[in-house]
This record gives structure tokens, sequence and C-alpha cells, in this order.
């Protein structure tokens, strides 16, 4: 390192090399010395990824090989986690993609706000080209402003599951945000001594911020990109196959021990159910461990499990998950909430949207021929006011459109 790290992007992997080696590429591309990027390999085959970063010198990058054998997914998260050096830590995904000049940003919130402890910001998704099951849109912001966020209306976003589609509507997490060494150190401290304990990394990480820090801020503008390939967990949307497939390797790597024993034998809301179930799974085993009770968010969620189940492609994988998401309602409080369980399949997004409604603009995924997630970033900002015009408005704590 030429330069202490202010801030650490970490990039954990799996057996997604290809990916992963473009990632690299894009996030080194950028010359800024008070970046540091730590990248884990956690692949079946060590040899693809060593090869590839023994052609790389570049002192920026803390590289950890992939162990002798593979780790579950947290294990991985927490060693890229105790190697990072920077102030401030963000994680993305294999194929994904951060703009390494947001630590600009943070550090210009931190100095306006010194109290800051947890950043959230717009993250747009993208389907790589080799994995475009069908057409489809992002969408993000044009506003341009920074505002602190009433954290008590956050926890209700995320644990009542208040203004949900298929997932909570609260970005305030490591993954594709920011959160200061202090706070993440404040997390390990208060639950388990460690900083990520649940295979679903990020929820659990985003649920424990939400009860451990106090100071949230958002940035009404996109700074990361949200990629999906035919591997990534993401590719679950819409597709029950995979998320059946990611729930036999959750198994198979770590048992059913998160989803059994105590009060979550008889929790009928499994991993197993789609994107849904798995956040709620984690959220119950979360809410039981550390005897938090919040009560109000059953009719919210059932609404969210319908909504996964609508955005099915495949008309027999619809169909499943819908059987066994009523399943586990009707299981539920005698089946108060079946109700409120009313998936409508509409297999292609036939129809897609595009162009301004409001302050949000929607664009197709396909603009500019755009091959990777940072080839998008760019041109999204493009179509957005610059950086340096970012209107920081940090009067009272408030609830910003967040999702």
């Amino acid at each position: 390192m030429t330069e202490r790290a202010r801030l650490s992007i970490c990039v954990p992997s799996r057996n997604r090399q290809d990916t992963f080696r473009q990632t690299i590429r894009d996030l080194i591309a950028n010359p800024r010395p008070d970046v540091e990027f730590v990248l884990a390999d956690n692949s079946d085959d060590p040899s693809v990824m060593n090869a590839f970063m023994a052609a790389i010198a570049d002192p920026r990058i803390r590289y950890l090989p992939a162990p002798s054998e593979t780790l579950p997914m947290q294990d991985n998260w927490e060693r890229t986690m105790e190697a990072t050096s920077g102030d401030w830590i963000v994680f993305i995904g294999d194929d994904d993609y951060v703009d390494p000049d947001v630590s600009d940003v943070i550090q210009e919130i931190a100095r306006r706000q010194p109290a800051t402890e947890v950043i959230g910001w717009n993250r747009p998704s993208f389907k790589w080209p080799s994995y475009r099951p069908f057409s489809g849109n992002l969408n993000f912001s044009l506003l341009n402003d920074v505002r602190r966020v009433d954290r008590a209306a956050m926890i209700q976003r995320m644990f009542l599951w208040e203004g949900a589609s298929y997932v909570p509507a609260s970005p305030f997490t490591v993954y594709h945000g920011a959160v200061s060494r202090a706070a993440m150190d404040n997390l390990k401290r208060r639950y388990s001594g460690r900083y990520f304990e649940h295979p679903t990394v990020d929820f659990d990480c985003g649920g424990k911020l939400l009860f451990s820090a106090m100071n949230f801020v958002f940035v009404n503008r996109p700074l990361s990109i949200l990629g999906a390939t035919e591997k990534s967990n993401s590719a679950a949307v819409g597709r029950y196959a995979r998320a059946m497939e990611i729930y036999d390797t959750f198994i198979r790597e770590k048992g059913n021990r998160f989803e059994s024993g105590g009060a979550m034998d008889d929790f009928p809301f499994k991993s197993f159910l789609g994107v849904a179930g798995s956040i709620m799974s984690a959220q119950h085993w979360f809410k039981q461990r550390y005897n938090i009770r919040i009560d109000g968010w059953e009719e919210n969620f059932v609404r969210a499990m319908a909504t996964d189940c609508s955005r099915a492609i495949d008309r027999s994988e619809f169909e499943l998950q819908v059987e066994l998401c009523r399943r586990a309602i009707a299981a539920f409080a005698g089946g108060k909430y079946l109700p409120a369980f009313a998936p409508r399949f509409t297999g292609t997004h036939a129809g897609m949207f595009t162009g301004l409604n409001g302050t949000v603009l929607y664009v197709d995924e396909r603009i500019g021929d755009c091959q990777t997630p940072a080839e998008l970033y760019r041109i999204l900002q493009s179509l957005t006011a610059p950086v340096s015009e970012l209107k920081y408005e940090f009067g009272d704590a408030r609830l910003v459109d967040a999702a």
C-alpha cells in the first residue's frame, strides 16, 4: 500500500472465476491509492485464480487464496473482513461492481456528519449478457441528494416488511453499502464474536446493524451495480429451480442447523420457499437467537412471498413454488394470512417500461450494449448529475425511498 486505506472493497468469490477476474480488472483500473481490494477465492479449483493473481502486481490487493476445503459462505466473508484495514468497508459479489471513487463520497459524508456509521445508496441490477432469460429494465433515482435516515423507520421496513416487494426495502448493510470499521467491530462484539454469523450474510449483517448502529445515511444515486449470472444467488429471483439448488448447497455445507432446533422447528417459512422465504428464515433465526420480538410482519411478508412467486419465468416452477408457499402459510397461525397470498403468473414480463416515473428513471438493461456491470455503471453516471453536485441535506433524520 502506498497510502493508508480509507476504504476496503471486499470481493469474496466461489466458482465464478470468469466474472471474478473481470470484476478485479474493473476495480483495479481505478488508480486511487487510498483504497484496498480484499479478494477471497473459495473455489473448488484454486489454480484458476491463483494463476490469474500471480500475474497482477498491485500493492493495493490483499489476495486470500482458496483453502484446502471449501468454506461456508459466512466463513469466507468472515476471513475477508478479518483481512481488511480500511476505515470503511464495502462488500460486493464477484459479478458486481462498485466505484472505488465512492471513497470520496464516504469521506465527505464523514466530514459533514462525523457520527455516520452506515451508508446506503442506489444499486441498480444488471444481468450479464450470458445470462438473460428475459428482457429487463433497471431503475435509479435522479435526485442526487444525501440524507440522514430514520433508524426506527428502517427497522420497520426490514423486520415488518413495510413497503417490501419480494425483499425488505432496506439498503443498509455492508453488501453494496459502506459501514465504518467501528460499526462492524461493534456488531462483532455484540453478536457472537463474529462479523457474519448466518449464511444469508447480507441480511444477517443488515439486520444486526439496524440494532447495533445508530446513524444511517442514504445517497440517492447509483454508486454500485448488482450483477447476476446463471450461477448467482440472485438468479433465484424468478427461477425457483435455482432457489432449490442454492438451498441444497446450503444444507450440504452446513446441514439444517439454522432452520431446525427450538423455535425453528415449528416455523414453516424455510429458505427453500424462495428469496423471501430465505430472508424470513434468517430473520426468525436472528430474533430467536437474540430474544428480539417484533410483531406485525405477517401480512406484509405473505404479500412479499406472493410477489416473489409472481416473478417466475416458468409456469411449472411458479406452480410448484406457489403450492409450497401456500402450504407454509396454511400451517402458520391457523392459515389466518392465506387471503393476503395472491400470486399471479406474468411470464417473462412483457411490456417492459422505460422512461421517467417521477424522479426515477427506468432504462433497458441492454443500454449501450454494455457487457459488464462496470460498463453499465459508466453509462448511468453519464445520465446523472456529477457526484461533485451531490446535495447534502442533513436536517432531521427521515425515511427516504431507499428500496
